[in-house]
């Protein structure tokens, strides 16, 4: 097994979650790298080849990006899933996720690869935490 804490150093990561619901077809990954600011907020990512590394690497880097703007906050969500799979099943597993990570208030899901404004309808629906749009993303940083 792998020693998560090869992550972690005095910026983060906050959290690492798997997100397991058979019943969906989800397996995810949630990478919170820092909250200094506040809540994290990044991008849903839907890949055949989603990891650890690859979301703690995608949320590190995040953060420094996120910082060079003068914000302090970056995440990156994975689901290990087919990005063509049908639209009745990619509704499924974002709902699930969603509902998975309802408690999870440092986290505001985002769209990135594989994800889009309808997928974070779908998220809004469940726990009401979700940027899908350009403009939506801008007025939470003002």
């Amino acid at each position: 097994m792998q020693d998560l804490f090869t992550y972690a150093d005095e910026i983060g990561p906050a959290k690492i979650i798997h997100i397991y619901e058979p019943a969906a077809g989800l397996k995810g990954i949630l990478v919170v790298d820092n909250v200094a600011m506040g809540p994290a907020i990044g991008g849903v990512r839907i890949a055949l080849d989603v990891s650890v590394n690859e979301c703690f690497r995608l949320a590190r880097a995040m953060t420094f990006k996120n910082a060079a703007a003068g914000y302090l906050m970056a995440e990156a969500n994975g689901y290990l899933c087919d990005p063509k799979m049908p639209k009745y099943q990619k509704q499924q597993i974002m709902r699930a996720a969603a509902v998975s990570l309802r408690n999870e208030e440092s986290y505001i899901f985002g769209p990135d690869m594989g994800t889009d404004e309808e997928c974070m309808a779908w998220v809004r629906d469940e726990n009401g935490r979700s940027v899908g749009l350009p403009t939506e993303l801008a007025a939470f940083f003002r």
